[in-house]
């Protein structure tokens, strides 16, 4: 009996608020021709994005963000945290350095 509670309130969806700190990154790969990276990220789950293109950073391959995202979202199956770095550029757009996804399920 207590497995079958215990199976039900896993199931069950309930909302969630979500908290994702930021710190820092560390050895960005150089998307620019003779200097670091101007980078800043995009921060996506489910329907929420952050977009802090504004706050890129100048010439560095260690960026220091220090910054924390709130979102609320449905566990279990919510989609994922998406983390997406990105090179500035105002001239020829923006390069992918890289992403990662953190599965908030799985936590």
């Amino acid at each position: 009996m207590y497995d079958q509670f215990l199976t039900r309130q896993l199931q069950e969806t309930k909302k969630a608020r979500v908290r994702l700190y930021v710190l820092d990154g560390h050895n960005f790969a150089s998307k620019d021709r003779f200097s670091d990276s101007d980078p800043y990220l995009v921060i996506k789950c489910g329907k929420n994005e952050f977009n802090e293109r504004k706050n890129y950073q100048n010439n560095t391959k260690n960026p220091k963000f220090y910054k924390c995202y709130d979102f609320s979202m449905d566990f279990p199956s919510g989609s994922p945290v998406e983390i997406i770095a990105y090179d500035y550029n105002h001239l020829f757009g923006d390069d992918l350095i890289g992403t990662t996804l953190i599965d908030l399920d799985d936590r």
